[in-house]
């Protein structure tokens, strides 16, 4: 009798340290965790898994314009030449101005002065120096771009670099944003197709990554004539393209 009165404190116990770990285990969510990331890790295991590149692509016309102009000046000092140079630079700006291209679109984009050289003499001899004087223009409006190359050579602009036709900043993100969309849809129906061809179907997406092609200016080669021979120089901006690229990966399941 003695002996069972001394067992069942002992029990009592042991029971209530069960319960009490029991408790813990259930209550306390960082020690219950790891069952639960089992359970769903297992459950993802039963998936396929389906790696997808979709593609998309938009053309768009360009509705601005880069040019860049140029102004010489020589002078027996190199002061004398940059003050030429700088005399037709300010000419060519006031013209741009008056077709309506406003100062924020108009910049210098460099100043240079270069000393000239005699050649024939040996060593070479030091006989002047020239002065290059670089103005960028942005021009918003593609119908100017002619106008605005005949009024800086009527100015006394002495060549250009060429023409980059662009897009505004709106217009560019509304571009990005349509060639990510269909990207997009190119990535979902090429899972589509491949996922009924296995007899399974798109359960879910694992994970996506996204890489966008930046717009480049399109250059194009124009050549300037001066305006007294010349009304106008044609300029036909073409199309270009922006696109985007999405890699995702689904599940797919029975």
């Amino acid at each position: 009798m003695k002996a069972r009165n001394a067992i069942l404190p002992i029990a009592l116990c042991v029971i209530a340290i069960g319960l009490m770990t029991s408790m813990i285990l259930t209550s306390n969510p960082i020690l219950a965790e790891p069952t639960s990331t089992f359970t769903s890790q297992t459950q993802e295991e039963r998936l396929t898994t389906l790696s997808i590149v979709g593609f998309g692509q938009v053309y768009y016309t360009p509705d601005e314009a880069m040019v860049t102009f140029r102004a010489l000046g020589q002078g027996t000092t190199a002061e004398e030449a940059l003050n030429m140079s700088a005399s037709k630079a300010s000419t060519i700006i006031d013209a741009l101005k008056d077709l309506g291209i406003g100062d924020e679109d108009i910049k210098t984009s460099g100043i240079n002065v270069y000393p000239r050289y005699d050649f024939e003499v040996k060593p070479p001899k030091i006989v002047g120096y020239e002065a290059r004087y670089t103005i960028v223009v942005r021009i918003r409006d593609i119908d100017l771009v002619g106008k605005a190359i005949d009024a800086a050579f009527s100015a006394g602009a002495d060549g250009m670099y060429g023409v980059q036709f662009t897009i505004s900043d709106e217009k560019r993100a509304d571009l990005v944003q349509q060639a990510i969309r269909a990207a997009v849809e190119d990535a979902e129906e090429k899972a589509k197709i491949i996922a009924e061809s296995l007899g399974m179907k798109v359960v879910g997406i694992k994970s996506v990554s996204l890489s966008s092609q930046p717009i480049i200016p399109v250059p194009r080669s124009v050549i300037a004539f001066k305006a007294a021979e010349a009304e106008g120089v044609p300029i036909e901006p073409g199309r270009a393209t922006i696109s985007a690229s999405v890699s995702i990966v689904y599940l797919l399941s029975k």
